[in-house]
């Protein structure tokens, strides 16, 4: 009896270090900067909260390349914007046990996006990104639970992390020929702070090309 006592302490004890090693890794980190040859100087990020794991990894990776990454504020003298277009993340089961419950599932995230020059010039078109990762399920306790929720939120992470460097390689392929202007024409000062009258249906479009179901990437927990 006091052995068993013994290992349910030891497997206790692991449980909780395991939980606070999930959690510490949560957080945002850098693996280390990709280097690309990109055909532009300065990037304006839309459709992306700056608190986004994937917004962090992206726009690291792109300053760690030289290239400036414009505020809003200046959004209208980029030569290249990056528009985030939506994404998803769905828990799906794929095996379950003889007593019909779950104990292996896919965690699936996918990201549309597309980048236009800064003149309108469309330079990637809509594109989405999906990647997947399985998961064995069999928890016993309810610490095992919560080590299994802070699992989850560390692949979704971990895939956000790697759909940032996975379009930061696409950026890479994009050619633009001898002489294009990628920044927009300066405004008369007479036309500056003037609401252009196609912001709205430029904004339904843009929606019409998110992915079906995909929701925007700042309202992701």
């Amino acid at each position: 009896m006091s052995r068993l006592l013994y290992l349910s302490g030891v497997r206790h004890w692991l449980i909780g270090l395991l939980i606070l090693g999930i959690a510490a890794g949560c957080g945002f980190k850098l693996r280390g900067a990709l280097s690309v040859n990109l055909p532009f100087k300065t990037v304006y990020v839309s459709g992306v909260s700056d608190t986004s794991p994937f917004a962090q990894v992206l726009k690291s990776q792109l300053r760690a390349n030289g290239i400036g990454v414009v505020p809003d504020e200046y959004k209208d003298r980029t030569e290249v914007i990056l528009r985030v277009l939506g994404d998803q993340q769905t828990k799906t089961v794929v095996a379950v046990n003889p007593t019909g419950l779950a104990r292996e599932y896919r965690l699936t995230y996918r990201l549309g996006f597309k980048v236009d020059s800064g003149s309108g010039l469309e330079l990637y078109p809509p594109t989405t990104i999906e990647m997947t990762r399985e998961i064995s399920f069999n928890p016993q306790t309810p610490q095992e639970v919560l080590s299994k929720e802070q699992e989850d939120a560390m692949l979704i992470r971990d895939m956000q992390n790697d759909a940032a460097i996975q379009v930061l390689q696409r950026l890479s392929t994009i050619r633009v020929p001898p002489g294009t202007v990628l920044t927009a024409p300066k405004k008369p000062k007479s036309e500056l702070g003037k609401r252009s009258p196609n912001t709205s249906s430029q904004s339904t479009d843009q929606q019409l090309l998110t992915p079906s179901g995909m929701q925007p990437l700042g309202g992701m927990q």
